[in-house]
């Protein structure tokens, strides 16, 4: 596929990334990126008259990738079922080694006060494993905690944590909360992640595996700024403009990559009606990294 092919600028892929989705278009996954990436995705999938999960439509996509949904974990008391989203996904009939868990979490819908609110909570509050965390962030992981918790024990093999944007921000929280010996072969997988918190709570993930996609001017991933002590857990893959995938690109790459690719933006896309005005913008939408990940190597 060439890049343009790789690539939407829709806004209705932004917005409301399940509402015409075609689940794992380029077919099965090729690594664990690739899925987490697409399911970070699915989480979007809600219901027409609220933000519940539409649960037919996220079992019918798992199960294109041999996963089954095992769990929902949904917050109560906000209107029209708003409020924070996550499921528990495992691999269909594994057994020993090949036992997985997916644990991923739904980003920022734009249509819920209660998403927006903890997107901008953005003072700091201590964590339970070391450091400091986006209090926004922390009060939107313990809405579906005490369900996680009950969950635990029943999760077999290895755990992959993923989600999109906010959904990235609570799975980096988990992550964190749950850390086991790296032998357990859990990982991390954050699709447009903003900062979660300080240098200090870094620290308590390292030595987990996994990846922190970013695609090209996602503003997003700028948030919170480092200005107020907020720091990144582990290197960029950073997508470019080509929707090639560079490790810890250096400035100069960045800078070059980011300006070419706002200015082909406005003369290739913004214009367009349907289209988001802003590359910083665009490169936000779940569809992008989805693409661009399952498409490059493992």
């Amino acid at each position: 596929m060439n890049p343009g092919e790789l690539y939407s600028a829709k806004r209705e892929d932004l917005y409301y990334p399940c509402k015409n989705a075609r689940f794992f278009p380029l077919g099965q996954p090729n690594s664990d990126a690739a899925l987490c990436a697409e399911i970070s995705r699915i989480t979007y999938c809600e219901q027409e008259d609220s933000f519940a999960f539409d649960r037919e439509r996220i079992e019918k996509a798992l199960a294109i990738a041999g996963l089954k949904a095992a769990k929902y974990f949904e917050s109560e008391g906000h209107d029209k079922n708003g409020g924070f989203h996550a499921f528990l996904a495992v691999r269909a009939a594994a057994v020993g080694a090949d036992r997985m868990a997916v644990i991923a979490f739904r980003g920022t819908d734009k249509d819920d006060p209660s998403n927006l609110i903890a997107d901008g909570d953005a003072l700091f509050e201590p964590w339970e494993r070391g450091g400091e965390v986006h209090r926004g962030f922390a009060g939107a992981l313990a809405e579906l905690r005490e369900g996680l918790e009950k969950a635990r024990s029943g999760i077999a093999g290895r755990i992959l944590f993923t989600g999109h944007s906010l959904g990235a921000a609570m799975a980096t929280l988990l992550a964190s909360a749950w850390k086991r010996p790296a032998e357990m072969g859990d990982a991390l997988y954050t699709i447009g992640s903003p900062r979660v918190g300080d240098a200090e709570f870094v620290v308590t993930l390292d030595g987990l595996a996994g990846r922190r996609y970013v695609d090209c001017t996602d503003a997003v991933t700028l948030v919170p700024p480092e200005i107020l002590g907020y720091q990144h857990f582990g290197p960029a893959y950073y997508i470019d403009r080509s929707r090639h995938i560079t490790v810890d690109p250096s400035t100069e790459f960045l800078l070059k990559d980011k300006v070419a690719s706002v200015a082909e933006y406005v003369t290739e896309y913004a214009w367009r009606i349907g289209n988001v005005d802003v590359r910083e913008l665009a490169d936000h939408a779940p569809i992008n990294y989805a693409l661009a990940v399952g498409s490059n190597p493992p």
